[in-house]
């Protein structure tokens, strides 16, 4: 059994094949595809020269570590759309230490205003499933969260509870 037949490469995986012709007898050859990446990969401007930087092996089973290790970090001003004043902006400050940081619910769970809306959200979810059957809870509820006068009281009465 020669190494060709032992080893077989995931498909996920990009190999390059060429044909070589070794001693007269034409033989394929597979050789796995091997990137490196040069950038200016800094938060801020650097005075090392690129042949004395160091070069990061990065694959499948450390690319979270490697996120880690090099602390990366976004700090953006960007619109903000729960505010009613339009030209309102809000900071956010996001920090990305694993493949999960950059979901939806990761960036959620980095942002104060947007972690506050998740949980008022949820304890509605929690009041509606055995209360949600109740039809006269449900649409005074429903009013509640339709007419704004009564829904800040509700925000107000729940601030005090705290």
């Amino acid at each position: 059994m020669t190494n060709k037949e032992q080893s077989v490469a995931p498909k996920e995986r990009i190999n390059i094949v060429y044909k070589a012709l070794i001693d007269g007898v034409e033989e394929e050859i597979e050789l796995p595809l091997r990137q490196l990446v040069l950038g200016e990969f800094f938060n801020a401007p650097t005075n090392i020269p690129l042949e004395k930087r160091q070069t990061v092996n990065v694959n499948k089973d450390n690319f979270n570590q490697v996120l880690k290790e090099h602390n990366i970090k976004l700090s953006i001003r960007i619109p903000n759309r729960l505010s009613k004043n339009k030209d309102e902006t809000m900071s956010v400050d996001l920090k990305f230490e694993t493949m999960r940081d950059f979901d939806p619910d990761g960036i959620l769970h980095q942002v104060p205003q947007l972690q506050k809306l998740f949980e008022v959200r949820e304890a509605l979810k929690s009041l509606k499933g055995p209360l949600g059957n109740i039809p006269e809870f449900r649409r005074r509820l429903d009013a509640i969260v339709k007419d704004s006068t009564a829904r800040e009281e509700l925000i107000k009465e729940m601030k005090e509870k705290k």
